[in-house]
């Protein structure tokens, strides 16, 4: 409710200060002053009038497109003199490339349109039949161009005019033109003045009455004009139409694109050549620090975007080059990972840097602790080996094996060792049980009686309980020899001796692949397999997305869907993936109007106008919602009435030349609107409509039909 409050004392102060009709309207427009050099399309040989060179609808970002996008002799282009039709778009809009030839370099101007009251129509007129309105500016400030068609006189006769505003349809407008070169004009987005071509003063006129509006909407009116030869430069606008500023960029200029104060190359840039320096957007809410915008006012609001280079594959680094701002490839170099016990192998196109464990020692569990190996421990040893309570487990340079846990004592043979439930104990024999008359023949064998029979049997230790090792003892020393039987990524089982897939032989270091070991038709030989892994393989919801790092894995993250332009936001859905919906600008205020507007940057804010139920006798207002009530729009008659809604009045002209005729048309034509709506209406300019004596759009016809001359007559301008 704080906010409405001071919107509705506004809105009664702005009823009380239109009912004074301006003598004078501006309006900001925005020029760009070309260059035959940098666009041969200006200054071509001399032509006529061509209608048809622009299509019929006006595009979202506000420019004109040509039907047709080649020049062949006697082609459309080539009647309307369109040498270079790609460099059409650069008409009424700044290309930002450099001075080179044919670039389409140019520059934006911003010009205030000035209208006068017209006592005898009674419609706002520009009228200039020398139109040169940025004589030593632009380019010619450096005179790179002249031309003296008296033989003196220095006009600068290169530009294009364009001015983007709105109107809401009040029921009885029109529009009418004269003047050279290109004239294009739209109403609601559609062509309604198509005066194309390099040509002399033409005329076109808009009964808006006919184009199917509907009263009290409101509709976007562009107009656009170029000079484009230097014979002469004339134009003449009139119309009653009630046309509004949506918004005012921050340079001032109605619907302009930030051109005219902010140059990307200069004002916006960063210094790095790796950073896409931008200006901001139309609708920036940028503050002046005095009385005209400066460049330090504006950088701030720039953007430095950095220049993004797409790498060719996961092997192959694409950055931008400091120094030149290219983008430059460079091959990854992948280097040992100390801290996880990995040695680099090689670099896959599709999965990375491909790595290699040196834990895979005999003795190495395969895992990795700060950098060093982990080592099999007596247990691992001995679940690996049977888990024998009766033997001693270990790991030596051949891997596991297992010792007895109670060896005999060769010094007392007599008093055998042995193990029962994991403790040794020992059996005394008698001189017969111990001494069967055993000689050995060799330090590999021991005495051994069985029955009062000598039968020697190998010494302790000789076993070491790993069946993928051959046990040997010459003269006393045991052997373990590994056997040799498995190879690949196949490994010996130490319990069984058959040769086993070993998958953790084939592991890369890399969690983006999977990696098995594939038997071959060679018995004992395996292969590793690795693919790079499908993260979300399963996935069906379009919603989420799936990458992987090759040292953490499959993640997820959720999709986020661009925007197209600065009016449709992205969304996802999980069964469609990306769609659009309108961006939303609604300001909840009955009176101030949110919209999207594409060329502006996104959501503007400016002030509703109401038409009214009988537009030449009354005015529209616009009253805001209270808590108890909505908010509407309202109908007041003018005060005093003009004369044509006093019809029961028999008026002269000599009388009504006298009579003062106060507020009689609301706003009046190319009128600001806000750009931020009331507040930024009321805060930024200082807006004092003049008195007027007199009203002559709302004048009795002097020819006694009771209408205004306007509304009739189909002379030519």
């Amino acid at each position: 409710m704080n906010f409405l409050k001071p919107t509705i004392f506004l809105i009664l102060c702005l009823v009380t200060l239109i009912r004074s009709q301006p003598s004078t309207l501006t309006i900001a427009g925005q020029i760009f002053d070309q260059h035959p050099m940098y666009n041969n399309n200006f200054e071509p040989r001399g032509g006529n009038l061509r209608t048809g060179l622009v299509e019929k609808t006006l595009s979202d970002n506000k420019l004109p497109k040509l039907i047709s996008s080649v020049t062949t002799p006697d082609s459309l282009n080539d009647q309307g003199r369109m040498v270079t039709p790609a460099l059409f778009t650069y008409f009424f809009s700044t290309s930002g490339k450099d001075l080179s030839p044919n670039s389409g370099a140019n520059v934006p101007i911003g010009y205030d349109i000035v209208l006068n009251y017209d006592t005898k129509k009674g419609v706002y007129v520009f009228d200039n039949q020398a139109f040169f309105p940025i004589d030593e500016r632009g380019f010619d400030t450096n005179k790179f161009y002249r031309n003296y068609t008296d033989g003196s006189k220095y006009h600068n006769f290169h530009f294009c005019l364009k001015m983007n505003t709105k109107f809401t349809f009040q029921g009885y407008e029109v529009f009418n033109f004269i003047g050279d070169d290109d004239v294009w004009v739209f109403i609601n987005n559609k062509l309604a003045v198509d005066l194309g071509g390099l040509h002399s003063r033409e005329s076109g006129s808009v009964d808006l009455t006919k184009l199917g509006l509907t009263k009290g909407v409101t509709y976007d009116f562009d107009f656009y004009y170029c000079e484009r030869h230097t014979t002469a430069s004339t134009i003449r606008i009139e119309t009653n139409m009630q046309v509004f500023c949506p918004f005012e960029d921050y340079c001032g200029v109605c619907s302009g694109d930030g051109s005219t104060c902010c140059n990307k190359a200069t004002t916006c840039n960063d210094g790095k050549k790796c950073t896409i320096d931008a200006c901001p957007p139309p609708n920036a809410d940028i503050k002046k620090s005095g009385s005209k915008i400066t460049d330090a006012d504006i950088y701030p609001y720039c953007s430095h975007t950095d220049v993004v280079c797409d790498a060719p594959d996961l092997c192959t680094n694409n950055a931008c080059d400091e120094n030149t701002g290219n983008c430059k490839t460079t091959p990854i170099t992948c280097n040992d990972q100390p801290a996880k016990c990995l040695l680099a192998q090689k670099c896959d196109p599709n999965s990375g840097c491909i790595y290699k464990s040196k834990c895979d020692g005999v003795c190495d569990t395969g895992a990795c602790s700060n950098g060093d190996c982990v080592q099999k421990t007596n247990n691992t040893c001995a679940n690996e080996l049977g888990n024998n309570p009766c033997m001693v487990y270990s790991c030596g340079k051949n891997g596991c094996e297992a010792k007895p846990k109670c060896p005999q004592n060769p010094a007392t043979p007599c008093d055998v060792s042995y193990c029962e439930a994991g403790e040794c104990k020992i059996k005394h024999l008698n001189a017969t049980e111990c001494d069967c008359g055993c000689d050995r023949d060799d330090l590999c064998h021991k005495n051994n009686c069985v029955d009062n029979k000598c039968v020697p049997i190998p010494i302790d230790g000789t076993d070491d309980g790993n069946e993928c090792t051959e046990d040997t003892c010459v003269n006393g020393e045991i052997f373990h020899t590994p056997i040799n039987k498995c190879s690949g990524c196949m490994t010996c089982n130490t319990k069984t001796g058959d040769c086993d897939l070993s998958d953790k032989k084939c592991q890369d270091g890399n969690e983006c692949t999977s990696n098995s070991c594939q038997a071959t038709d060679t018995l004992g030989l395996g292969e590793c397999t690795n693919t790079t892994v499908v993260c979300g393989a399963t996935n069906t919801d379009k919603c989420i997305q799936f990458s992987c790092n090759e040292t953490t894995g499959c993640s997820s993250s959720a999709v986020v869907c661009p925007n197209e332009g600065n009016c449709l936001v992205g969304y996802c859905d999980s069964n469609k993936g990306c769609l659009t919906k309108p961006r939303s600008c609604d300001t909840g205020v009955f009176c101030l109007v949110g919209e999207c507007i594409e060329h502006a940057g996104g959501c503007v804010v400016y002030e509703k106008r109401c038409d009214a139920d009988n537009g030449k006798c009354q005015q529209g207002v616009c009253v805001n919602g209270t808590s108890t009530e909505e908010g509407r729009c309202k109908s007041e008659n003018y005060d005093p009435l003009p004369f044509i809604c006093k019809t029961a009045a028999v008026v002269s002209t000599a009388v009504i030349a006298g009579v003062t005729v106060a507020g009689a048309v609301a706003l009046g034509a190319f009128i600001y609107g806000g750009k931020r709506g009331y507040d930024y209406w009321k805060d930024t300019r200082n807006v004092q409509f003049s008195g007027s004596n007199s009203n002559p759009l709302y004048e009795q016809n002097p020819n006694g039909s009771g209408v205004n001359p306007l509304y009739n007559d189909n002379s030519t301008l």
